[in-house]
């Protein structure tokens, strides 16, 4: 009879231990891609349904990264990983009357996380919309070196 209690008791335990164990390891990796990612704010201008719709509506900015995304053209003018920055990016541009929307973006390229640290303390730094302007450039050309080359 205490045979008949003690083996299922065993298994549940062993089963219970095993999966467990098997969930937690699954925990483990899934922290680890996300430890992986970051994420960043876009400065997003506009969306486009075409090409000529992007020219037409961009003639004002000096630099900026179009992505197609649902048969859409989607404009950003830069990135930065402080909402502190996105705020100040906004304000400057609103200045020029041109609004800019803040769009949150998880990204996983390690290199281009580590880069985009070094640019936010510069663009920390900037006072004037050329100064940001130029920074923002830098960070778009490492978006697409970094991110989008590698896709």
């Amino acid at each position: 009879m205490k045979l008949k209690v003690i083996i299922p008791m065993v298994a549940a335990i062993l089963l219970g231990y095993f999966c467990g164990k098997f969930v937690f390891q699954q925990y483990e990796k899934n922290e680890s891609v996300f430890q992986d990612a970051g994420i960043v704010y876009f400065l997003q201008q506009g969306v486009y349904t075409s090409t000529d719709s992007v020219a037409q509506n961009t003639d004002e900015l000096s630099d900026f990264l179009t992505t197609i995304e649902d048969g859409k053209y989607y404009v950003y003018v830069g990135i930065t990983s402080k909402e502190e920055n996105a705020n100040k990016v906004k304000e400057a541009y609103q200045k020029e009357n041109i609004e800019l929307y803040i769009k949150p973006v998880v990204v996983s390229n390690k290199e281009f996380l580590n880069n985009l640290e070094q640019y936010d303390i510069l663009l920390s730094a900037c006072n004037t919309l050329d100064e940001m302007n130029a920074v923002l450039k830098t960070v778009v050309a490492s978006y697409q070196e970094s991110v989008l080359n590698q896709s």
